[in-house]
């Protein structure tokens, strides 16, 4: 697969998004069927369940993405500053979509529930800009983005401190 070229780009991204739509709305339902608790939170509450369990999702990808780089002998681990494969390519688009999936569920809460986290929508500001950058410049290296992956939202392990 040619990562590399414009097509091949929009394609990924265009599938990441329906991807994490799709677990988030997977979450959703299958939580309502499966969990009494589920059923008994407010609406507030069920939304940002849901986000969290899109969260874990891109989390276990982000530490496969992460491990990877770290433990493997390859390309972009070789050089650190201008190097890219495929699969970290894939790693890049999806991860810049889902933090495109994340500001967007980030003001959407807000302005239906009138709850919002400056320094909350901050961090995910320069995440997506971050990610965004190395699309944009696409001769840039992605060791540094995929060691970030590898501890991708540690602080989103104690829900307190994410969108409420």
């Amino acid at each position: 697969m040619d990562d590399y070229s414009h097509d091949i780009q929009l394609k990924i991204i265009g599938l990441s998004f329906i991807f994490d739509t799709f677990i988030f709305l997977l979450s959703h339902i299958l939580s309502n069927l499966l969990f009494c608790t589920f059923r008994s939170l407010s609406a507030k509450e069920k939304v940002f369940w849901d986000v969290v369990v899109t969260w874990a999702v891109f989390g276990i990808q982000s530490m496969v993405a992460g491990f990877r780089v770290l433990m493997e002998d390859s390309a972009v681990f070789s050089d650190k500053i201008l190097r890219q494969e495929d699969w970290s390519w894939f790693n890049v688009l999806s991860s810049t979509v889902f933090f495109l999936f994340e500001n967007v569920a980030i003001y959407v809460y807000k302005v239906v529930f009138r709850s919002f986290n400056l320094l909350l929508a901050v961090h995910h500001f320069f995440a997506l800009a971050g990610f965004v950058g190395v699309v944009v410049w696409d001769w840039l290296g992605h060791f540094l983005l995929m060691v970030t992956l590898r501890s991708a939202h540690p602080s989103h392990a104690s829900p307190g401190c994410c969108l409420r």
